[in-house]
């Protein structure tokens, strides 16, 4: 049997994984629609996520909670 993560550390994962992906995906767009060559861009795509993803995963830390709370005032609870 696998053993699996504790639950106390899903929300740190998950702003993980969801702030490499998005940074992965956005650079990557920016940076393909202003690349002059391929070249260009992948010397370039590598290290604007080295610089995004710990700012989106900064931002999905403190705005996730915010974003869950206003939404909360809005939507029918279960």
């Amino acid at each position: 049997m696998i053993n699996k993560i504790p639950y106390r550390y899903r929300t740190v994962l998950f702003a993980l994984i969801m702030s490499f992906s998005t940074s992965l995906i956005v650079s990557g767009t920016v940076i393909y629609l202003h690349s002059q060559s391929l070249t260009q861009f992948i010397k370039i795509w590598p290290s604007s996520i080295v610089i995004a993803w710990p700012e989106v995963f900064a931002a999905i830390l403190i705005i996730a909670p915010l974003v869950n709370k206003t939404l909360n005032l809005f939507v029918e609870g279960q």
